[in-house]
């Protein structure tokens, strides 16, 4: 009977540890693997598309949509087509010189996207503007430079590029008086 009780007592302490041992493994918790974070300045990526060509082509083809609305008689299409390049204009001041989101621009780069995450072993890809929280041990990794690349920049832009990047972005506020006539 003592030897009932002792292997008894024995599987149930048995029992008893592995109960409290898979308690606390699922109490530590496990390491956790942190993100490279591709950070880009979003003014850098304007510039470089601006100066690339794209958005002359962008306003050749408008042009041709313009002459075709006005030899149909398409008033209506006519005087849409005549605002956007004003509002053109005003977004890539808010791109270029402030902090608007560049998803249109990103859009001629996406299929890029992959490449430079793999070359600058980054995990996500987000706008240096669009942080709003950071953890102080994150990983953040500055690829501005290869943001640019894919739009082929020449040394004039890059170097309007490198002279931005020293400086702060430009308000909301200011970028509204410099289009009312007032200056920065």
């Amino acid at each position: 009977m003592k030897k009932f009780v002792y292997i008894v007592i024995i599987v149930v302490t048995g029992f008893t540890i592995l109960t409290f041992a898979e308690q606390k493994q699922s109490v530590v918790k496990p390491e956790r693997e942190l993100l490279n974070v591709g950070i880009f300045d979003s003014r850098a990526v304007t510039v470089a598309y601006v100066h690339s060509g794209l958005l002359k082509e962008k306003m050749r083809k408008m042009q041709k949509e313009m002459e075709r609305a006005k030899a149909d008689g398409d008033t209506k299409k006519v005087e849409r087509l005549e605002k956007q390049p004003i509002a053109w204009q005003k977004k890539i001041h808010r791109q270029g010189f402030g902090t608007a989101p560049i998803d249109d621009i990103l859009e001629n780069i996406k299929d890029a996207l992959p490449g430079i995450a793999k070359q600058a072993d980054v995990d996500v890809i987000v706008s240096k503007w669009d942080i709003v929280y950071q953890n102080p041990t994150a990983r953040l990794t500055d690829i501005t430079d290869e943001m640019v690349k894919p739009f082929d920049p020449d040394e004039k832009t890059l170097n309007i590029i490198k002279d931005l990047k020293g400086k702060p972005p430009v308000s909301e506020k200011a970028i509204e008086e410099h289009e009312s006539g007032k200056s920065y």
